[in-house]
């Protein structure tokens, strides 16, 4: 499968100030680019513990958003946004960082595992299904395994940020076959 007609896309992080910037929140990261690319804002909704934002392609209406209950806990307001909207799984793009990728690295794949990462166990547990689609964002991995919490709630250094900034505006660029669901070019573009 390499087409949909996306629905939602949820960018995963932690809402804490000094989490913000560490290498767990580039789904934060891409969401907060890729919204502010439409000229939208965000608006914290209290039902979905939830920042919400609402952006149009050229032929589709998608919904942006934020968890703000931390990533481990990233299920609980999908389940309540995609029961109220009625979503089905097959319409969703959950975006995260990966610690199998390099540095900035960009994979797009639908359905599989959680690849040990925390939110999207989550979801996977709440929604019932592994059957939704993931942006995955590299973050490489630390040399020591017994590292890696700290790794992951740590900050990229300048050059990594800079990698990972280069790849998001990379996929913004692109922001309306992410929209319209047009992966297989996307994945294409960026083997």
């Amino acid at each position: 499968m390499t087409q949909c007609t996306l629905k939602l896309i949820v960018g995963l992080g932690n809402p804490d100030n000094h989490l913000l910037n560490t290498r767990h929140n580039v789904g934060f990261w891409f969401v907060d680019q890729l919204s502010n690319s439409f000229g939208k804002d965000f608006i914290f909704t209290k039902k979905f513990e939830s920042e919400i934002s609402e952006v149009d392609s050229d032929m589709n209406k998608v919904t942006i958003m934020k968890p703000l209950t931390y990533i481990n806990n990233s299920g609980n307001p999908l389940l309540k946004y995609i029961k109220n909207r009625n979503i089905n799984s097959h319409n969703i793009l959950i975006v995260y960082d990966d610690l199998d990728l390099q540095i900035g690295q960009i994979k797009i794949k639908f359905s599989g595992g959680s690849g040990g990462h925390n939110g999207l166990n989550s979801i996977i547990e709440k929604i019932g299904t592994k059957d939704f689609w993931r942006l995955r964002v590299g973050i490489d991995k630390p040399q020591d395994r017994e590292q890696t919490i700290e790794y992951v709630l740590g900050k990229p250094s300048p050059q990594e940020k800079e990698k990972i900034d280069k790849s998001i505006a990379q996929l913004i660029k692109e922001k309306n076959d992410i929209l319209n669901g047009n992966f297989s070019k996307i994945m294409n573009r960026n083997k």
